[in-house]
């Protein structure tokens, strides 16, 4: 208590003064505390509160961006495993159409070459019977020049019958 009252006895005359200032120091805590702490301290809750739900969304996004991406991905998978079908199907379709455009061509090509052996054998007997006619002709021309006169035409008719099945059994050419 000695050094309160060596302060105040120190200081003389200006303890009142001391006092009111902190009277007055009081007063203006109280004041500032009703007016201005109480706003200050409501407007830092209110920003505190917004940088707690500033947070809680920013983690609500990066689930949500989570699953996206997970189903994004999931999709992803899925496409590339259709397209994966897609093009074996592919494949096999065109495996499948090249078996049956070489089975075709196949065909094409024998029934090409069946329709030219037809052809050939129709030449032939074309062939053989422009022969036959022609030796018959030359047989009759020969047979005239022998005979030195002209047949009649029953008789003409009868010799060309019977040269032409005489040609008939043996092949010709040999």
């Amino acid at each position: 208590m000695q050094a309160l009252s060596n302060f105040f006895n120190a200081m003389g005359g200006q303890i009142q003064v001391i006092i009111l200032l902190v009277i007055n120091f009081i007063i203006l805590f109280l004041v500032l505390k009703k007016f201005l702490f109480s706003r200050i301290l409501e407007h830092l809750d209110n920003r505190k509160k917004e940088i707690e739900g500033t947070f809680d969304k920013i983690e609500l996004d990066k689930k949500e961006i989570s699953r996206l991406t997970d189903e994004y991905q999931a999709k992803l998978n899925q496409i590339e495993k259709e397209s994966y079908q897609k093009i074996q199907a592919a494949i096999k379709e065109g495996l499948s159409a090249k078996t049956g455009i070489i089975s075709e061509a196949h065909l094409q090509s024998d029934n090409i070459i069946r329709k030219a052996k037809d052809e050939i054998d129709q030449e032939k007997t074309k062939a053989i019977k422009e022969l036959r006619n022609e030796i018959a002709s030359l047989a009759i021309q020969a047979a005239e020049k022998v005979i030195d006169k002209e047949l009649d035409e029953k008789t003409n008719t009868r010799l060309v019958a019977s040269f032409l099945d005489e040609l008939g059994q043996k092949p010709l050419g040999k």
